[in-house]
């Protein structure tokens, strides 16, 4: 469109520009007004930046410190100047393509390379695989959001890599599960990285069985998966032994979720409710979930399952020596008392803090090699000894949950093997960790049951209706 205009006119508008540019310049301050001009500054690179002394802690207004300020002066006329209607010049603005080139790029318009996280990759390795240097990396790693998640890889999962039309990275997408994926989009001003969730459909399902030779059988039997399995025998390990109490003609059932995506199962859920029959005695649990979105497993009368203590800290394959007063020492070869319960475990079997408290004590003690001392309130303390190492972070004055791992098994001071010294300490003097009586978890408060009702006694009643040798006693309304 300018070429429409003849030569004379052109000269004359750049010369009447540079004109108004320095009469604005030149022109007498004001303290009624202040103009700010912006421009197009290249960024400068992060490497050759320096630090701004105080002095030089200014915005980019044509360099005018704070004291100055640039008159506003009237725009000329300059349609009249030149003669022309100035509507009917082109404004130079981006085209359409390049403004909006990083908006609404869409998965199924990119060409994707898909790789599987190996052992010893790094971030920086799977993109040199899709073809990309760190600079492209670190252009995600620097942009907004989560992009730090990114580098928290994980073996066996997969990283997609998304390029445009013109070659151009797009988009980075790793899968940390089947219904969460890591997303790095690109925009205007760079890369956002987002997390994205999918719901899975939930589907309720029943299993029960009764134990002939061994639970785990038993499980496998009745189409329970390991996951399944277990969870429910932590719900009932507070109130059976699965080592030592089980009994040929036990019972289970069980009422759990299983998750599917697109048709397909990716998994199992949560259990809702289940029953467990030891020796003739029947336990119910049902899971209840407050309005803080804490979760527990509750009797049909509100009583918490759970005790306030592990009553064995660990995975263990046998107890190598038991709470005894009386014990000869197997290295010292004289009477002294053992204040607790060992239990052999492969070395590095890690060990958790049996209940809620505050660490106490973390370092060597004597005999008992590397320990931990934990302080639970209302004069019950625990020790942890001969241990390997310590869990990272592990500090004394730290403040730790029921199930925290603390530590992992060694057999550092005087031991013999592999093994967890175990005490459970009241007011000082030891107890038995296996026989005494642990305090329960706090039961559902009085002004909550209402609602514990609610949730709970319609999970229970299914479960009773699906097999009908477990009577369950359901809370009152």
């Amino acid at each position: 469109m300018l070429r429409q205009f003849p030569g004379t006119h052109i000269a004359a508008l750049a010369g009447l520009t540079a004109l108004v540019g320095l009469t604005l310049l030149v022109s007498p301050g004001s303290n009624q007004s202040q103009t700010t001009k912006t421009f197009d500054v290249a960024p400068i690179p992060t490497h050759s930046r320096e630090p701004r002394t105080e002095n030089q802690q200014y915005t980019q207004t044509s360099m005018v410190t704070p004291a100055q300020t640039l008159a506003r002066t009237p725009a000329p006329d300059l349609q009249n100047i030149l003669g022309v209607n100035l509507q009917t010049v082109p404004v130079n603005e981006p085209s359409t393509a390049t403004a909006s080139r990083d908006d609404g790029i869409r998965e199924q318009d990119l060409s994707w390379q898909r790789f599987r996280i190996e052992r010893g990759d790094s971030l920086s390795t799977l993109f040199g695989q899709a073809g990309l240097n760190d600079r492209a990396m670190y252009r995600i790693l620097n942009g907004e959001g989560k992009p730090d998640q990114l580098a928290r890889l994980r073996i066996g999962r997969e990283i997609e890599f998304g390029f445009d039309d013109s070659g151009e990275l797009a988009m980075v997408v790793l899968h940390n599960s089947p219904t969460t994926k890591l997303k790095a989009v690109r925009h205007d001003d760079g890369f956002h990285t987002h997390e994205e969730m999918r719901d899975p459909e939930i589907e309720l399902a029943y299993a029960s069985g009764e134990i002939q030779t061994s639970y785990i059988l038993a499980a496998n039997r009745a189409g329970l998966k390991t996951k399944v399995r277990n969870k429910l025998s932590r719900i009932f390990g507070w109130r059976v032994d699965f080592s030592r109490d089980l009994r040929k003609g036990d019972r289970f059932g069980v009422l759990y979720e299983k998750q599917y995506l697109d048709g397909e199962m990716i998994g199992h859920g949560r259990i809702l409710a289940a029953t467990f029959t030891n020796r003739g005695e029947t336990y119910s649990a049902a899971l209840y979930t407050d309005a803080d979105g804490n979760s527990d497993y509750y009797t049909p009368e509100g009583e918490s399952l759970r005790k306030a203590f592990l009553r064995t800290p660990l995975q263990y394959q046998r107890i190598s020596s038991h709470f005894d007063m009386n014990r000869r020492h197997p290295i010292l070869n004289r009477v002294r008392p053992h204040e607790g319960t060992d239990f052999a475990a492969s070395p590095g079997t890690p060990v958790k803090a049996s209940g809620e408290g505050r660490v106490t004590y973390v370092g060597r003690d004597g005999g008992y090699g590397k320990t931990v001392r934990i302080d639970h309130g209302n004069e019950i303390t625990t020790v942890y000894s001969h241990l390997r190492s310590y869990k990272r972070g592990i500090r004394r004055g730290q403040t730790v949950q029921q199930g925290d791992v603390i530590a992992y098994v060694g057999m550092s001071g005087l031991a013999t093997g592999p093994h967890l010294h175990y005490e459970y300490r009241v007011s000082g003097q030891p107890r038995n960790p296996l026989h005494v009586n642990l305090p329960d978890a706090d039961p559902i408060p009085e002004d909550r049951m209402a609602q514990f009702r609610a949730q709970t006694n319609p999970r229970l009643a299914q479960l009773s209706e699906e097999d009908k040798s477990f009577q369950i006693a359901l809370a009152e309304e």
